[in-house]
């Protein structure tokens, strides 16, 4: 009896435990003011990441949003483990795959109000909201390398602004 109970507890917390590894929300990461628009910094940073080739960031498919009615654009990086059309064909395990699903075009959401929440699985995601014509407020919320990559880069596209 006193051996069920230990196997039942381990296994209970191992299953808590890998829940929480993939869970949808993140911690906060970084929050900052930077100089630049949130446009222009967006799209700085969805080429650096597209262009990226290291192993690591390319198992994410990155989404971009501008929202124009609230001055604000999101990089979403989605790990392309979790995603439910990635095939043997595209996966980035597959070093003979083609990688199809790279989009660098920004989705533009007209008269959207309230940001869209993550839909799956996400590494980070990159927030830049304007508070002014050349300054903007960043936050990254992720987990902590891929979020610290995709932060240096932010920090060189704002550098690049001034």
């Amino acid at each position: 009896m006193k051996n069920r109970l230990i196997i039942v507890t381990i296994l209970t917390a191992s299953l808590a435990a890998c829940a929480a590894i993939n869970s949808k929300d993140k911690p906060l990461r970084y929050e900052e003011t930077v100089s630049g628009g949130h446009t222009a910094l967006a799209y700085c940073v969805a080429d650096k990441l597209n262009a990226d080739v290291r192993w690591i960031m390319q198992l994410y498919h990155y989404i971009f949003r501008i929202y124009p009615d609230i001055e604000t654009s999101q990089i979403y990086a989605y790990d392309t483990r979790f995603l439910p059309y990635i095939y043997s064909s595209n996966s980035p395990q597959n070093p003979d795959a083609i990688r199809e699903y790279v989009n660098k075009s920004p989705e533009i959401l007209l008269d959207v109000k309230n940001m869209i929440p993550a839909e799956y699985v996400y590494g980070f995601v990159l927030t830049i909201k304007n508070t002014s014509s050349t300054i903007s407020v960043a936050s990254m919320k992720g987990d902590k390398y891929v979020s610290r990559i995709a932060w240096d880069y932010l920090q060189k596209c704002a550098s690049t602004e001034n």
